[in-house]
């Protein structure tokens, strides 16, 4: 498997199975979005070739103890991505489940963590406008690129 840490162009997407993307620290804090934005806009052209390919992660939170989406700039960077690109999870992976992780740096969310264990059960608190705004753009985005039936099994394991 081939994991690369930029998206270049359509014919790599098309190449691999999945690109690890990683915001930095600074452009979280600076809301610097030129290069996730560049991303997207390639993986929105590569349209099915970039199904399920993207695992979004965020780099300078290694020593955070949080989860990504307890951490307030990293709500914010990723709500302001998804107010552009409401679509954005038919690119986002299932693995580490990292599509759910996403959606809740959008949502409300309550967190249980197993003191034994250390794993935390996470339960995302659906906004009715954030679900139905985030399900209208999948399906027109699906309709654009013929997958829409793609889309519905997508939506069905986050929402």
């Amino acid at each position: 498997m081939r994991v690369y840490d930029s998206i270049e162009s359509i014919e790599q997407v098309k190449r691999v199975e999945i690109i690890l993307y990683s915001a930095s620290k600074r452009e979280v804090v600076k809301r610097d979005f030129k290069r996730i934005e560049k991303s997207l806009e390639i993986l929105k052209k590569a349209g099915k070739d970039a199904k399920g390919k993207l695992y979004l992660t965020f780099d300078g939170y290694n020593n955070d103890v949080r989860e990504i989406y307890m951490i307030p700039e990293i709500r914010t960077f990723v709500k302001t991505i998804w107010e552009k690109y409401k679509y954005i999870f038919y690119f986002l992976t299932v693995f580490d489940n990292n599509r759910s992780i996403i959606f809740a740096c959008i949502n409300e969310f309550k967190a249980f963590q197993d003191i034994n264990t250390k794993k935390i059960k996470l339960h995302i608190l659906h906004n009715d406008d954030i679900k139905t705004e985030t399900m209208i753009a999948m399906r027109d985005f699906g309709k654009s690129i013929n997958d829409v039936e793609g889309i519905q099994a997508i939506l069905s394991t986050f929402i």
